[in-house]
């Protein structure tokens, strides 16, 4: 079993330090993309990202200071740097060693800039969103530039895992990378809702925390078989079998 989750703009380089680490599979590919927006105007980066003139100048430094060799030194963990409503619900920093190695085997953040990372790679700020329509070689946005990378480097992972099967807790901007018709595998998609005066819906701080909660619960609890995550039941949260099918699985709470 292998899970994917989206990443998040909050980013942090002075959490939990650990000498263990690995660097990002494709950050040739990466340097590529840094190329390419260093070449950019200060007023065609801000269109191209959509940003104010603040969040600009922080992205341009942050190309500016991008280097590679990924050292300790210039560099954080991937797990221990995303911030954000899902990853405040992800206990990393008190994860034992075999619980982190677990995470490194069957998490993958996907990222506009590192196509996917494994909890423990090392990574540098940046500022990209898997759906920026930014061209690189031949492909007209990073969704296609990504796509078979991606989609390559899961099913891999998958061929090592015990259960093929692809859990879904990414966003739906991020998750549209995954090339289903070459996925070697089902892929079922995690759907949280909150229950409120007798309407369910899908309110996105709480379902972000809900999927790191799950990805907490997976990596803690030692989850073996994906039917194993239907017992999830953090933040009063409960399978809905009749409002799931074989591909998407629904978890329903009540909110006052």
């Amino acid at each position: 079993m292998q899970i994917i989750t989206a990443p998040s703009k909050t980013q942090q380089f002075n959490g939990r330090e650990l000498k263990e680490y690995t660097c990002p599979e494709t950050l040739s590919l990466s340097e590529e993309i840094v190329e390419i927006l260093r070449g950019l105007t200060q007023d065609e980066l801000a269109s191209l990202m959509k940003t104010s003139d603040r969040l600009t100048e922080s992205t341009r430094q942050r190309l500016d200071s991008f280097c590679t060799p990924f050292t300790l030194d210039n560099a954080k963990q991937a797990l221990f740097t995303f911030q954000g409503d899902a990853y405040g619900a992800i206990q990393s920093t008190s994860y034992s060693l075999d619980e982190l190695h677990r995470a490194q085997k069957h998490i993958n953040i996907l990222s506009g800039l590192y196509g996917l990372l494994r909890p423990l790679d090392l990574m540098q700020p940046y500022r990209l969103e898997m759906a920026t329509r930014l061209a690189v070689r031949e492909h007209k946005n990073l969704y296609a530039l990504w796509k078979d990378t991606v989609t390559a480097l899961i099913n891999t992972r998958l061929r090592k895992s015990q259960q093929a099967v692809l859990i879904n807790l990414a966003s739906e901007e991020y998750a549209k990378v995954i090339d289903k018709k070459r996925l070697e595998a089902e892929m079922i998609t995690i759907i949280f809702q909150q229950e409120k005066s007798g309407r369910s819906r899908s309110i996105p701080i709480y379902s972000k925390r809900a999927r790191g909660r799950m990805i907490d619960y997976f990596i803690t609890q030692n989850v073996a078989r994906a039917e194993d995550l239907k017992d999830f039941a953090m933040d009063g949260y409960s399978f809905i079998a009749e409002k799931s099918s074989a591909d998407s699985w629904l978890f329903l709470t009540k909110k006052t």
